[in-house]
This record gives structure tokens, sequence and C-alpha cells, in this order.
């Protein structure tokens, strides 16, 4: 496991949060911008930018939009779309306007197909 000044990083880009691959990360998480969780995540995870999933959180997802490859053990809420690769694993309810799920992909929980913000179109 990674020192705690280092379970969180700034990426390149100032708007690029990650939780590296060799972290393990007990909480809820409240990110600005883009969060990349390489690692594995127990807790919320609330972002105003997109989250990637590659490792795997134990929590709920809030965000705009969601593409995971790793494990997601939580419900999952996007104002934009959720996206699960192929190989990932998702356990939980996903609400969204849009959900795509590639073949290779695991999914088991409900799927709510929800409107955008009506403002926004």
């Amino acid at each position: 496991m990674s020192n705690d000044s280092s379970l969180l990083q700034t990426g390149n880009k100032p708007s690029l949060s990650r939780v590296p691959s060799d972290a393990k990360l007990k909480g809820d998480l409240n990110v600005t911008g883009t969060v990349q969780v390489d690692g594995r995540l127990e807790g919320n995870l609330v972002s105003t930018g997109p989250v990637v999933v590659t490792g795997t959180v134990i929590g709920d997802i809030h965000s705009p939009s969601v593409t995971s490859s790793g494990t997601v053990k939580g419900n999952i809420q996007s104002t934009g779309y959720v996206r699960l690769m192929k190989g990932s694993f998702a356990r939980g309810d996903i609400y969204a306007p849009s959900v795509i799920v590639q073949e290779g992909a695991s999914h088991n929980g409900r799927i709510q197909l929800v409107m955008s913000d009506p403002d926004k179109r």
C-alpha cells in the first residue's frame, strides 16, 4: 500500500486525480474534475467530472459519466452515460440517460434510463 501522501495523486492535468493501482483507500471521496481509480476504493465516490474505474470501487458512484473496465460493487448514478467495458463487473443499480454494456462485461442489478437535465437540452 502507498503512503498517505500518494493515495490520491494529481496527474499531469490539474483536473485529473488518481487512486494508484497499489493503493487501498477507505472512506468517501469527493473530487472536483476527473478521477481514475486504478487501485481499490472502499467508500462512495462523488465527482464533478468523468470517473474511470480500472481497479475496484466498493461504494456508490455519482458522476457526469462513468467508464469501467474494473469492478464496481455499488449503485452508479450519472447525468450523462455509464459505459461497462469488456471484462468489467458491476453489481448494483445503474441510473443514467445512456448505458452501454459491451460484450464480455457483466452486470448484476437494475438499469434505469433516466432523462438528462431538461435545462441542458
